[in-house]
């Protein structure tokens, strides 16, 4: 557990359990305005991220109610001289009567920290285009554009 406060919030961000679930299965599907998974599904996808090592999810919880979440993965890498880890920041939200107020900023600043005490030497993270808003935020934490993200959607075989 990660008990920490923001400019006027005491918020207590936790690692996600299974007992979790059916919070942050809400707070993904605000994200973008679509269906809860079904129950058994973001249980298998839990129980897969639970297997890889140095990824968790975190909640963010004001007064007993998960208000936000996060995802770290730590990523080793022998590209750098001296530095052999990053994080990438994943499935950041705050439930949408909750934003602008500081939660996302004390939960960025909190994934920098975690990240750093990991020994990462940086954390990357991807949004959408059409999310100016978010793009708006993270520059306002010091984040910068790098480089240009490119994605191909393929289609599983069954």
């Amino acid at each position: 557990m990660v008990s920490t406060r923001s400019e006027h919030l005491n918020l207590e961000i936790t690692v996600a359990t299974h007992q979790d679930l059916p919070q942050l299965n809400a707070l993904y599907a605000q994200m973008d305005d679509l269906p809860l998974l079904a129950d058994g599904k973001i249980e298998e996808i839990f129980n897969q991220i639970n297997q890889i090592p140095n990824y968790k999810i975190y909640l963010v919880w004001l007064e007993e109610k998960a208000v936000g979440t996060f995802s770290l993965l730590y990523v080793p890498t022998m590209m750098h001289p001296g530095f052999h880890q990053f994080a990438v920041l994943d499935a950041v939200s705050v439930a949408s009567a909750y934003r602008s107020q500081g939660i996302g900023k004390t939960m960025i600043r909190t994934a920098l920290k975690l990240s750093a005490e990991a020994g990462c030497y940086k954390v990357t993270l991807s949004s959408n285009l059409s999310r100016d808003r978010a793009h708006t935020f993270y520059k306002s934490l010091g984040f910068e554009q790098h480089g240009w993200s490119f994605s191909l959607k393929v289609v599983p075989e069954i």
